[in-house]
């Protein structure tokens, strides 16, 4: 049995998803059972929250393996989370970590490496799966696109090579369900260097109409993607991860996908295809 974590998320839903094509089987964890009914008796559903240690502890009985996504923000809720891990039979863990983590001077890179520190020294099994810039980022443009044809641009010229999650999934698959762990740490991105109006006229050939961008500051970026009332250091520390992707210091391509799966990893206009109604 493989526990799941962030079921719902970008990458946890696609971890879910390729686990059952392949045939293990999958428990989730998730606090809204509702939101997982897609699946239907395909999975077990364990209730609960990361705040909920006991619960936890419950969703642990009998797996072999666990996907941990980034959820408990409180440092020592994580503790107790990777204790839990370790007192119910050792299983492999896999966490959902950042390409950030490797920018000495990114608070989300800081937060990552911190419990990524946690795991190590935990003594469990882990492996490492640090996805880059996702593309599903662009699902943020949704309401300026529809309305105006405009997307706000904090990142300027910046280039970044964006992965599509279901690609950081296939490698957190092979990482949770692999014989043997040969490697603990995979830096997943796209193949292709993109900045923000590059990934704009891909979607504008798609959708077959003009759109255009609009520069804005990364504290301003950083404004519009958080929702209101989101505490100071996380907006500051997303304007400060922007601002690096602006300055050039993001612009990381790497093999893991095509290494671990013998195929290339999913374009963006693959991603924008795929997409494209969402945006219409």
């Amino acid at each position: 049995m493989i526990l799941v974590t962030g079921a719902t998320g970008n990458v946890g839903s696609h971890v879910v998803q390729q686990l059952l094509e392949q045939g293990f089987p999958v428990r989730v964890f998730t606090r809204d059972p509702a939101k997982v009914a897609r699946w239907g008796d395909a999975v077990e559903v364990a209730r609960g929250d990361f705040a909920d240690t006991s619960a936890f502890v419950a969703a642990l009985e009998g797996v072999t393996a666990v996907f941990l996504m980034n959820g408990a923000t409180d440092p020592a809720v994580f503790r107790n989370l990777v204790g839990a891990i370790r007192q119910s039979g050792n299983p492999r863990v896999v966490f959902l970590s950042s390409i950030a983590v490797h920018n000495t001077n990114s608070p989300i890179g800081h937060l990552h490496r911190d419990k990524e520190e946690v795991l190590l020294s935990s003594g469990l099994p882990v492996a490492f799966v640090r996805g880059g810039g996702f593309m599903s980022n662009a699902l943020q443009w949704i309401g300026t696109i529809r309305q105006h044809g405009l997307v706000y641009n904090g990142m300027g010229h910046g280039q970044y090579a964006p992965v599509h999650p279901a690609d950081v999934a296939a490698v957190a698959v092979h990482a949770l369900t692999a014989p043997v762990l040969t490697e603990t740490a995979y830096d997943v991105t796209g193949e292709t260097l993109l900045d923000i109006p590059g990934q704009v006229r891909i979607l504008a050939k798609i959708l077959g109409k003009p759109l255009r961008t609009a520069d804005i500051s990364a504290e301003e970026a950083a404004e519009k993607m958080l929702p209101a009332g989101a505490p100071p250091q996380l907006a500051n520390g997303l304007a400060r991860s922007i601002q690096e992707i602006r300055d050039g210091r993001m612009s990381l391509v790497t093999d893991a996908f095509r290494r671990v799966t013998g195929k290339p990893p999913q374009s963006f206009e693959q991603w924008a295809r795929e997409h494209a109604a969402q945006f219409a």
